[in-house]
């Protein structure tokens, strides 16, 4: 294994710097991803926010990667994508649902009879950044 205090140190502000523009890269694990796949759940009193990339996978040709905020309160989330790329088309849905414990993290593949595409079966792989809660939910 390499020694990674070569490629680290300390930055400014307590924040980890890179040395040698090193970077971080991912591989997985990956999800194969059909109506709803649950791509992450995180507690309500945990986390109040998170940032995530998603990037998916189809076939040869098809690649995309979305930014997305997701916020939560013990009775309410919502979701924003706010950066999206692709070779052709756009291939999955985000989404988000809450209850009084957990926040779910759904993706859905796309499937547009109109366009003849079929993203079922899309395999995506995903890192997020997670806010701890400040103030604790009263439930």
């Amino acid at each position: 294994m390499n020694n990674l205090m070569k490629y680290l140190s300390q930055g400014m502000k307590n924040t980890v710097l890179f040395r040698n523009n090193a970077g971080t890269s991912h591989k997985g694990p990956w999800k194969q991803l059909y109506e709803n796949t649950l791509l992450d759940r995180w507690h309500v009193g945990d986390f109040a926010t998170v940032e995530y990339t998603i990037s998916a996978d189809f076939d040869r040709d098809n690649k995309e990667i979305i930014k997305a905020l997701v916020t939560a309160s013990v009775d309410r989330a919502s979701v924003v994508i706010y950066a999206r790329n692709n070779t052709l088309n756009d291939m999955i849905d985000v989404s988000v649902t809450v209850n009084d414990s957990y926040v779910d993290v759904s993706v859905t593949p796309i499937i547009d009879s109109e366009l003849s595409t079929n993203f079922t079966g899309t395999k995506v792989i995903f890192t997020g950044q997670y806010f701890h809660t400040v103030n604790p939910p009263i439930v």
